[in-house]
């Protein structure tokens, strides 16, 4: 088999695969042989039917498939080899590709297009600033979670269409008993612990809130330095369209800009797990598919559920094929903007939780 590939200009080449008889010739008789073992027809005996007869049913078909197989390992091997980073995937180039004849011809010409990743530094370093908030939490915001909890635990009082009263809540008292609603087993004894543990789970959500808001500025950051990187953008919205067969012109106009964001995003993060030796252990993608059930679970007030509880919701979700993807990549966003802390400039800053809510305005 003899591949050529052009000299790559913007990006692009052309990859040529030329298959001659002995390339395939060995594998079409051992399938050939195979169906004929297997083939049944009126009037002969099974695997007696002539070899002939077989090829002319089954030939064509055979050796469409083994040149297909035969192009797309090679295609792959010589991508492979080369070590290069293409964009989407090879398309045939229907100009250099002419239509292939299986009953006359035993010399085949496959063309394809390759688009490369283009070159680029998505690296950090203490020229770029980047702040990281810390949100103080209030005593106004430890009376709104106390009141969140006596109603939510409060008596339900129905309507009552004689006295024209309309059904509503009567908060519970602030006492032991909604402290052990709210905490479990090692609720605390008294009123001002059970403030100072809330206090405690405010700090913690606070904490994750500005370590989202870390992670959007340091993407920002990040996506700067991809902005003028150029991409062979004809080719990407030709591969769009002939992997998504539903998607129009007008929806991949639309929604192309954004796509290409995604790439931009997702090239620059490989490049910078590489650059931190990042990698993601199973471990650490339970621990935050935990970290997520037990968040989900104190939306609703179960501050202390247990964790055999925790383990068995969070091994629900990674089932999911896309909530594991989902998952694997925070987890890869985690470590890869803890990284970016020990080589950017960290400006720390304090703020309350009203300034911090104008940053995402």
């Amino acid at each position: 088999m003899q591949i050529n590939q052009s000299e790559l200009k913007d990006l692009m080449a052309v990859v040529t695969l030329t298959l001659e008889p002995a390339d395939y010739q060995e594998e079409v008789a051992k399938q050939l042989k195979q169906v004929r073992q297997k083939a049944q027809m009126p009037g002969f005996r099974p695997g007696m039917v002539p070899a002939g007869l077989v090829k002319k049913m089954y030939g064509k078909g055979i050796l469409a498939d083994v040149l297909n197989k035969l192009v797309g390992e090679n295609l792959q091997k010589h991508i492979e080899e080369n070590k290069l980073q293409v964009l989407g995937e090879p398309l045939p180039n229907d100009e250099l590709t002419k239509n292939i004849d299986l009953d006359h011809e035993d010399t085949f010409t496959f063309a394809f297009d390759i688009a490369v990743a283009p070159e680029f530094d998505a690296k950090l370093n203490g020229k770029n600033k980047l702040p990281e908030y810390t949100i103080e939490p209030t005593e106004e915001m430890i009376n709104k979670q106390v009141e969140a909890y006596t109603n939510r635990f409060g008596e339900y009082i129905p309507e009552d269409k004689e006295k024209g009263t309309k059904a509503e809540v009567k908060p519970c008292a602030v006492d032991a008993e909604l402290f052990a609603k709210v905490y479990g087993a090692e609720a605390p004894k008294d009123e001002k612990a059970f403030r100072e543990r809330i206090k405690e789970d405010i700090v913690r959500s606070l904490a994750e809130e500005s370590k989202y808001r870390f992670g959007i500025d340091a993407k920002e950051a990040i996506m700067k330095k991809m902005e003028k990187v150029a991409f062979p953008e004809d080719f990407l919205k030709r591969w769009v369209l002939a992997t998504n067969e539903k998607m129009t012109q007008e929806e991949l106009d639309k929604d192309f800009p954004k796509m290409l964001d995604e790439l931009k995003w997702q090239l620059a993060k490989d490049q910078l797990m590489k650059e931190y030796k990042i990698d993601v252990q199973k471990e650490e993608v339970e621990a935050f598919a935990k970290r997520i059930a037990k968040m989900q679970f104190m939306q609703y007030g179960l501050m202390n559920v247990e964790d055999e509880h925790l383990t068995s919701y969070a091994q629900e979700m990674l089932k999911n094929e896309n909530q594991l993807r989902g998952i694997v990549e925070r987890v890869v966003e985690d470590k890869l903007f803890e990284a970016l802390k020990g080589v950017a400039k960290i400006e720390a800053k304090t703020v309350s939780q009203e300034d911090f809510d104008k940053l995402f305005k």
